[in-house]
């Protein structure tokens, strides 16, 4: 958070007690407030929703979501997968892992209910449905939840492609890629080799992109159509869970059923028909 401190002691910064509030709140419990936005810490705080943009922009960022970018990527920077899991097996400590594997996988769900609002989810199970075929990125951890939701959507009568492997497997698969076709890339952490030229080529030909990751999905570039990003963890330093992905998953394709029962539950009625064929 050097940068965002820096920016603070600067000799022309003169800050109100509402702003003085918040930076406050952003330096000495940052493990959750830089997870929330704007609105959401305004709440939290009790002050104008106002307020955190206001202080962004005297601080010489564009708004609030590019304050809170810098000081998500900023405490992530530096964590490797031994550090994350050494701080986490030492917060466990009397209490058990058990326990504490649950504790934090509730609070994980927590916040990603303060992150992520319905209507997002509502969104993002629209512009599945609506797409002519759904292209599915993904490279190591994401892939495996990447599966079960094209494993979900197939099942739903829905045309999905995987986009693993080799780059220029990818390559070869989207080259087909049109205007009435959804991108769906999952990333954790860092941005994956491809997602660039992926997302470059779905803007190119103007096919829509979501992207569902954590707290780095504000900071991978080009920015997709849609983000539903949010924490897997406690903080970025600690052991990141594979739950908040599967439920942001698990939750678009309950919405899908629900707001387009007719197609999604005509497909499976069809699929067990067929089941009883095969079998």
């Amino acid at each position: 958070m050097t940068d965002f401190l820096d920016r603070i002691a600067a000799p022309s910064v003169r800050l109100t007690e509402t702003e003085r509030k918040i930076v406050d709140a952003l330096v000495e419990e940052r493990h959750e407030t830089v997870f929330l936005s704007g609105p959401q810490l305004a709440e939290r705080l009790n002050v104008h929703e106002a307020a955190a943009t206001r202080l962004a922009q005297k601080l010489g960022y564009r708004g609030y979501p590019q304050l809170r970018a810098s000081l998500q990527k900023e405490l992530m920077s530096g964590q490797d997968a031994a550090m994350r899991m050494r701080r986490s097996v030492k917060m466990a400590g009397a209490k058990g892992y058990l326990e504490d594997l649950i504790a934090s996988e509730i609070l994980a769900l927590e916040t990603l209910l303060q992150t992520i609002s319905q209507e997002e989810i509502d969104r993002a199970a629209d512009m599945i449905s609506q797409a002519r075929r759904i292209l599915l990125f993904g490279q190591g951890h994401a892939w495996s939840i990447l599966s079960f939701l094209q494993r979900r959507l197939d099942r739903f009568g829905m045309t999905t492609i995987a986009l693993s492997g080799r780059s220029r497997d990818i390559a070869e698969r989207v080259v087909s890629l049109g205007p009435d076709d959804l991108v769906i890339a999952m990333a954790f952490r860092n941005q994956p080799e491809g997602y660039r030229p992926l997302m470059e080529h779905a803007r190119a030909v103007s096919a829509k992109t979501i992207l569902v990751s954590d707290l780095s999905g504000s900071s991978m570039q080009p920015r997709p159509d849609m983000i539903l990003a949010a924490p897997r963890g406690r903080s970025g330093s600690e052991f990141q869970t594979p739950t908040v992905p599967l439920a942001m998953v698990n939750s678009i394709l309950l919405t899908i059923a629900g707001r387009h029962e007719q197609q999604t539950i005509g497909s499976l009625e069809k699929l067990s028909e067929l089941f009883k064929q095969f079998d």
